[in-house]
């Protein structure tokens, strides 16, 4: 998942390097955690690696693959493991439930460093609903010839779009994922027109509105999709929020991580469905 989340991050530890940079010694035995929950959703997605140098033009950051992580809730300690030698670990049980409200702390120990951080699980969002649940696509014919092949693929993608509608009085901050769902994929047109379109897969920035609106018609297959919208506990708003800082006033960004760098969040959402489906 969670694209989005780790470009964010990454810009955020540019800043932190920053910081890094001036206290010399400290930034080599830094942890970097970025660590996310997701209500109802598996425990996947938590990550641990080294910082790496202001000078670096690209991420030079290691994985850490043999750290002990532990999730606690309500007093339990749960071991996490490492899913990949990417420095990924996850819960492998089914006995840890993420719901709303819950209070987690994160424990992370590796080579003399141990790393604390605390989240709250959001509340969930609600009134999800699309502007449409059904997508017609038009049957096309290789016979019809380029123009009118052209002209019935334009038609179809000016009205495609869908707007996904939410409850956000308060202003708060969510972001959308779309995704397909069906096991089998069936191609929307031709094989011989697909390299015209976008392999589809739309992650939107986070929002403070109360909607957004996507063009489903880059879609390339029929089938099922999902849509999430998932709304952003406070560390990540803070995170998202401080993204973007003056070259000339480079302050450390918001952390809830204590003696380590990086972000320990979670989120909380709802998911509807529409079908795109021939004519």
């Amino acid at each position: 998942m969670k694209q989005l989340i780790k470009c964010l991050l990454l810009l955020s530890l540019f800043f932190f390097s920053c910081e890094e940079a001036q206290q010399n010694d400290m930034a080599e035995k830094q942890l970097v955690v970025e660590a996310f929950l997701f209500a109802n959703e598996a425990i996947d997605d938590i990550r641990i690696k080294t910082t790496f140098p202001l000078s670096a033009e690209e991420d030079l950051s290691v994985p850490i693959n043999d750290a002990m992580v532990t999730l606690i809730k309500d007093g339990q300690e749960y071991e996490l493991t490492s899913l990949n030698e990417e420095g990924n670990y996850h819960y492998p049980g089914t006995d840890l439930l993420v719901e709303t409200g819950d209070v987690f702390q994160l424990e992370v120990i590796h080579d003399g460093i141990s790393a604390l951080a605390e989240t709250t699980v959001p509340t969930p969002t609600t009134g999800l609903h699309l502007s449409q649940d059904t997508l017609h696509v038009p049957t096309v014919q290789l016979f019809w010839g380029a123009d009118s092949i052209r002209t019935v693929i334009q038609e179809f993608l000016g009205q495609s779009f869908i707007q996904a509608n939410w409850d956000n009085s308060n202003e708060d901050l969510y972001y959308l994922v779309v995704e397909s769902v069906s096991d089998t994929l069936y191609p929307i047109f031709p094989s011989q027109l697909a390299e015209v379109l976008a392999q589809f897969r739309y992650v939107s920035e986070p929002t403070d509105a109360s909607s957004l609106t996507f063009l489903a018609g880059t879609l390339e297959s029929l089938g099922t999709y999902s849509v999430k919208a998932y709304h952003i506990n406070k560390e990540y708003a803070d995170l998202y929020e401080n993204r973007e800082q003056d070259s000339r006033d480079l302050n450390e960004p918001p952390s809830n991580i204590t003696n380590a760098l990086g972000v320990f969040s979670a989120f909380n959402g709802d998911e509807v469905f529409f079908e795109v489906v021939r004519e």
